[in-house]
């Protein structure tokens, strides 16, 4: 009884625990270990399918078209234009030293200054230009007459004094006044106290003017007389000026040329033309009215003839009534005789 119950017990508990095909029963704390992830054993997301796809990659060019990469939307063009419209503009007024900052001043913390960028593609287009007509000159020198010297040219210096040189030399001397002349204006611009006034008055100093109150007076007397004195000259002929104002859309506007000459041609040619529209105008008023009248005329003869005709018409039947009023009368009248006999 004892050992059939205890057989009894181990089956029911061998039924519950699920068990491997050797017969050992699985330990629960290593699936709950290994089922949780850590720190270690995690990886990051979609790392295989990155790495599959660099596997297959090779060196291979592979050229993708819109339908691959898709195409952008009119309004991104439309903006990416304007910006970099926006930044030639810019770029052009920088290059014309028109730019302002937000603060209304040249910005001199740029990245280029385009000053010295000119005058380096200055000095290098003047460094070309003499090394070409030096190397000219030698030439022409070498083949014509060695023994000739170059032309001389002379000019004054800052000090007003008398230079005598080669051409190469004068425009290097220009080439130097002008960068000296570009940096001392820089210089000046740059500076953050202001240039001082070209009439301040420094010392002391008496002004005349100050005590001769009849200066004005006399100086428009002056100009009074003078053109009283001047001669009596006609006024120059003024004529209306067509391009003041907009008057081409009006009827019958004619701008009629500043030129005299032309002027005139052009009236005369209005003229003509006015004399000429009149002339065709008439014309056609006297055909008109010879129409009109051959119009009435035969408007008046078929008149006529309607009213003849039934004239013709009337006469004719009154004959007839007559005709068989005279009939029915003597047929009445032997009637009435027989009757009596």
């Amino acid at each position: 009884m004892t050992s059939s119950g205890l057989n009894l017990s181990n089956l029911i508990s061998s039924a519950k625990t699920p068990s491997n095909h050797n017969g050992t029963v699985p330990s629960t704390k290593n699936k709950a270990s290994g089922s949780k992830s850590s720190i270690f054993t995690a990886h990051n997301k979609n790392v295989k399918k990155r790495a599959a796809a660099d596997e297959q990659s090779s060196g291979e060019q592979r050229h993708k078209t819109s339908a691959n990469i898709g195409r952008a939307s009119d309004t991104d063009l439309h903006r990416s234009k304007r910006k970099m419209l926006e930044k030639t503009r810019l770029y052009n007024a920088m290059k014309r030293g028109e730019y302002l900052d937000q603060n209304g001043e040249h910005d001199r913390g740029g990245l280029v200054d385009f000053d010295k960028k000119w005058a380096d593609s200055q000095e290098d287009h003047d460094e070309l230009v003499e090394s070409s007509s030096d190397n000219d000159s030698s030439d022409d020198n070498d083949n014509e007459n060695p023994d000739q010297e170059e032309k001389q040219v002379q000019w004054l210096d800052e000090f007003s004094r008398l230079i005598t040189g080669t051409p190469a030399q004068h425009r290097k001397y220009l080439r130097r006044q002008r960068i000296q002349l570009a940096a001392q204006a820089a210089m000046e611009d740059a500076s953050a106290r202001p240039a001082l006034p070209s009439t301040l008055i420094y010392g002391d100093t008496i002004q005349t003017a100050a005590f001769n109150p009849d200066t004005v007076i006399s100086d428009r007397m002056s100009e009074l007389a003078a053109k009283r004195d001047k001669e009596a000259t006609p006024p120059p002929e003024t004529h209306y000026d067509g391009e003041a104002e907009i008057r081409t859309k009006g009827t019958g506007f004619y701008g009629f040329s500043k030129d005299e000459e032309l002027r005139k041609q052009e009236q005369k040619g209005l003229e003509e033309e006015r004399a000429e529209t009149e002339r065709k105008r008439k014309e056609r008023a006297e055909k008109v009215e010879a129409r009109r009248r051959e119009v009435e005329e035969r408007r008046q003869a078929v008149l006529a003839k309607k009213a003849e005709r039934e004239g013709r018409e009337v006469d004719s039947f009154l004959e007839g009534l007559g005709e068989e009023m005279l009939a029915g009368a003597d047929t009445s009248k032997g009637g009435n005789d027989g009757g009596v006999g």
